[in-house]
């Protein structure tokens, strides 16, 4: 009878020991380079609140690009699994989110934010964790400031895209009054900054800057100051939301005068939102659909992107969708989801071919990217220049 116990003590001991080695080997990464399962991204963007027609953007084209990914064997023998998770717009949401993607569920590498208030507090998290940190949308000139190793951006911030606006209002459309209307925020002031700073070198006046906050509706105050001033040109450093609301009330108080911005405003909503006062506009964009001229690379994803969802990608979506590449790309050459490879595979990044162009980043985690001015005609964004 001991012998029995014995052999069934033993067998049930190897079951036992069996079970725990498949269920190790079907675990899923832990950001550490783990080699099964599924290689876990993190997302973080606006999908609900004041900014969530550019969340919904981003999400669709990530989703997208990780169903691409995946359909052709996906990244070193395993697919992508990307995590959303609902900032709202609101740094500290951001940071609940991006922890909880950390700490809880072992994410190789993180992309978001958009908003960017978001994005800096975000980084902090990223920073302290060492995971790197991809956005494809907040523009604040300080996101990629030196040191900070596990930061990078695949778009232009507002100290490119502000000068190249005001160098273009000022000497092509002949914009020699210009005010200032911007939310209170780090993109707004580093939009105003890097604007007026190149604006009145080219001899230019800024007669007003007026500050807004996030989730305003009433502009009547400001704008009734830049009536009396009557410039020339109405340069806002905002977001769609607010700037369909913006113009909508400018209507309404009669004010004439060329509407400037920078790329907060590259989506289809914002023209409908605006209820047509957008008409004329002039802004930053750095994609548009069907502007082959432009992104000759782009033409299967915008074909794709609208059997999927059933519209055109706006900017957001391309830059998205880009990200997503990006990562992929840097996980494939890092050889495995291990963070610290990644953010050596992301740093050593040169070249590589985007619907956008070629992404390389520099020291700082910049990526050099083209920009377009585009005016809204008829309804519809229109390429008129791009910026050199």
């Amino acid at each position: 009878m001991r012998k029995k116990n014995i052999r069934i003590f033993l067998a049930l001991l190897l079951t036992f020991v069996m079970a725990m080695m498949t269920a190790c080997g079907n675990s899923s990464t832990s950001g550490k380079g783990e080699e099964k399962g599924t290689i876990k991204v993190g997302a973080v963007f606006p999908l609900t609140g004041g900014s969530a027609y550019q969340g919904k953007s981003f999400k669709q084209a990530i989703e997208l690009a990780t169903k691409e990914i995946n359909a052709k064997g996906g990244v070193l023998d395993r697919d992508i699994e990307v995590l959303f998770e609902d900032d709202k717009g609101i740094p500290a949401d951001g940071v609940n989110a991006a922890q909880k993607l950390i700490t809880q569920d072992k994410v190789s590498s993180i992309l978001g934010a958009f908003n960017s208030s978001v994005t800096l507090a975000v980084r902090g998290v990223t920073e302290q964790n060492k995971v790197v940190q991809l956005t494809p949308g907040s523009t604040a000139d300080d996101i990629t400031s030196p040191n900070h190793p596990y930061m990078f951006r695949n778009l232009m911030p507002n100290n490119a895209q502000g000068p190249a606006m005001a160098k273009y209002a000022t000497e092509e459309l002949g914009i020699k009054k210009v005010a200032i209307l911007a939310e209170n925020t780090d993109y707004g002031h580093s939009g105003v900054e890097s604007y007026q700073k190149t604006a009145e070198k080219l001899g230019a006046k800024v007669s007003a800057i007026e500050y807004y906050n996030l989730g305003d509706k009433d502009f009547v105050a400001q704008l009734t100051k830049i009536k009396n001033l009557k410039p020339d040109g109405v340069f806002i450093a905002g977001l769609l939301t607010e700037g369909a609301q913006i113009l909508k009330q400018a209507s309404n108080l009669g004010i004439k005068t060329q509407w400037l911005g920078l790329g907060g405003f590259t989506n289809d909503q914002f023209y409908k939102l605006s209820e047509g006062a957008a008409e004329g506009m002039v802004h930053v964009s750095y994609f548009e659909p069907g502007a082959y001229d432009y992104f000759p690379d782009s033409k299967e994803f915008v074909g794709n992107y609208k059997k999927e969802y059933g519209v055109n990608p706006d900017m957001y979506a391309g830059n998205g969708y880009e990200a997503m590449y990006i990562l992929a790309e840097a996980i494939k050459q890092a050889g495995s989801d291990d963070r610290e490879a990644i953010k050596n595979a992301m740093s050593k990044m040169k070249d590589l071919p985007g619907i956008t162009g070629p992404t390389t980043f520099d020291e700082n985690g910049q990526a050099e990217k083209k920009m377009l001015f585009v005016k809204i005609q008829d309804g519809v964004r229109v390429p008129i220049g791009e910026s050199k």
